[in-house]
């Protein structure tokens, strides 16, 4: 039965389990065109769950929208408690947002969510009376000329705070109410002013890089639970590290440790420490060794196969490739990252105690293609986002092999979005299987400009495609192909990126995507060289002609997205 048939009462049953936003997001397109709907959902719904509101995704039609509804409804904005705003896809989304309504309007606000916020925007962001402001993610933001993302002082109310860049971050004021601290890259050296800056933390995930610092001038007297990743930090310095936390209770600990340098890291060296951390009621670990000769999978085992790890119920595994002197240590559950990367290579995998569950919390899966494709895999329940790689580019992997080894290792069904390899060497049906039979909800696609458009004049994929989000990458577009990519995507695609040629008719390209790709809201253009004054000139006065478009042109990018 068509939704479209059923009776009002139940439709308003089933709008009540959603968010505003998310309601707007997946019936935008049939209010449009369906007046029962749009007033079933903007008048009649019993009670707008507007508690969260993310428009990270939302297509300029919808954006635009979900403005004018909070525009004319002023009093719904004191309901809004989870913000999200981005300007990945729509660059200028919060510019825009925020041009449009006041901050201080969100008086019930406790979590603000930017991604891809502009400098002088998480800077003036904040309003200029008291919120209820607890929670603050910064994800990505843009850092100043001497790459570093600088934090403002007007953050006195915020109890958690989470910055995922890779750039460095500069603390400049105390900030006294900071419990819970997220940061993606820290050098060691920064801990040691720590104590200053959040002189209340209680937990803090960090990943960690750098070697030189005396540890003993970090002193964080109330943190309990430490989350610290970092790669090839030595493992000494990371013990120290611990042992000047008396008082955790939780430590999840992942590292790559060259064993060449230190003795192996196995469960008796790591019992050593965690005795000395007398409140700690929680250990993980995610640790690779790296060239641990003289060792195999029962010795490392064997150290976690004690009267110690077994009565705390901690669940250690050792996997390793065969005949490898490589391993991997791993607790179960893995507290993992979302995103893992892996290889189509057999493990030999020693568990103390049994398995269930182990890869449920990952979303992005990285795979790199080898000759080797094993009988039995690993199996990835809630991955939406699948990247392929090969490091060798030697032999064609056949596309048998590949949907075998994925549909025994993941919900094809499930998958939204696609990175291939470049150069890719596989046979053309494996594109077309997933987009136009196993994985048909794929909408956000990344790969070879070149391999797409072989595809295309060939044949082998049929348009409609459901690609809202396409990146072009390696080469740019030929003008002679651009008029068949554009009758192929213009059904569907909202944001494109790809490499454009650089020359007298990269205006009059740009004007030709903008007029023909009517569901487009955010076209980045990427070049090989600079941008000529004349190009430059010619792109302002035809963006002064279209005052729905907004742009940012730099030397060899190009950013225009619609208001």
């Amino acid at each position: 039965m068509s939704l479209l048939k059923f009776p009002e009462e139940i439709l308003l049953d089933i709008f009540e389990y959603f968010y505003f936003s998310e309601l707007i997001y997946s019936f935008y397109d049939i209010m449009c065109v369906n007046p029962r709907f749009e007033e079933l959902i903007s008048t009649r719904l019993r009670s707008i769950n507007l508690s969260k509101v993310d428009l990270r995704c939302m297509t300029k039609s919808q954006f635009l929208y979900m403005c004018r509804y909070f525009k004319s409804h002023l009093d719904s904005l004191d309901q809004i408690q989870h913000l999200i705003l981005s300007n990945q896809y729509t660059f200028g989304q919060i510019r825009s947002f925020l041009s449009q309504l006041s901050f201080d309007q969100f008086i019930h606000l406790k979590k603000l969510h930017l991604i891809q916020p502009a400098l002088d925007e998480y800077h003036i962001l904040f309003p200029t009376r008291s919120t209820q402001l607890k929670h603050l993610i910064l994800d990505n933001p843009e850092c100043d000329d001497n790459g570093r993302v600088i934090l403002i002082d007007e953050m006195d109310e915020l109890v958690i705070l989470t910055i995922q860049s890779d750039h460095s971050i500069q603390f400049r004021s105390q900030y006294n109410r900071i419990e819970n601290l997220t940061l993606k890259k820290l050098n060691f050296l920064d801990l040691i002013g720590f104590s200053t800056f959040f002189p209340n933390l209680h937990y803090l995930d960090v990943t960690l890089t750098g070697t030189d610092i005396d540890l003993s001038q970090v002193h964080l007297p109330l943190l309990t639970i430490l989350k610290l990743r970092s790669s090839r930090v030595p493992h000494d310095l990371c013990e120290n590290f611990f042992l000047n936390l008396l008082q955790l209770r939780q430590l999840f600990y992942s590292n790559e440790i060259d064993c060449r340098k230190i003795p192996v890291v196995d469960g008796y060296r790591c019992e050593a420490f965690i005795k000395q951390l007398p409140l700690l009621e929680e250990f993980q670990l995610d640790l690779h060794l790296l060239n641990a000769h003289s060792t195999d999978i029962c010795e490392i085992t064997g150290s976690f196969q004690n009267a110690f790890y077994l009565s705390k119920n901690w669940n250690i595994v050792c996997e390793s490739r065969i005949n490898s002197n490589c391993f991997h240590i791993y607790s179960v559950p893995m507290e993992i990252s979302a995103e893992l990367s892996v290889t189509t290579d057999s493990f030999v995998s020693s568990p103390v105690l049994p398995i269930d569950n182990l890869y449920g919390n990952v979303q992005h899966l990285k795979l790199n293609m080898t000759a080797n494709w094993p009988l039995v895999t690993r199996f990835f329940p809630s991955v939406d986002s699948l990247e392929l790689s090969q490091l060798n580019h030697s032999r064609m992997i056949p596309t048998i092999s590949i949907i075998s080894y994925l549909n025994k290792s993941i919900f094809l069904s499930k998958l939204n979005k696609l990175i291939l390899p470049s150069p890719c060497h596989f046979d053309d049906t494996l594109l077309c299987y997933l987009l136009q039979q196993s994985a048909p909800n794929i909408s956000n696609l990344e790969i070879s400009c070149h391999y797409l458009l072989r595809l295309i004049k060939e044949e082998k994929l049929q348009s409609p495609l459901p690609i809202r989000i396409l990146t072009l990458r390696d080469d740019y577009l030929p003008i002679s192909d651009q008029e068949l990519f554009i009758n192929f995507f213009k059904p569907s695609l909202t944001c494109l990126s790809l490499f454009l040629q650089n020359n007298n008719s990269l205006s009059d390209t740009i004007q030709s995507f903008l007029d023909k790709f009517r569901l487009l809201f955010s076209l980045d253009i990427l070049l090989n060289d600079l941008v000529s004054m004349l190009i430059h000139v010619q792109l302002c006065q035809m963006l002064q002609q279209r005052p729905k478009a907004s742009a940012e042109l730099r030397p060899m990018n190009i950013r225009i997205w619609q208001k």
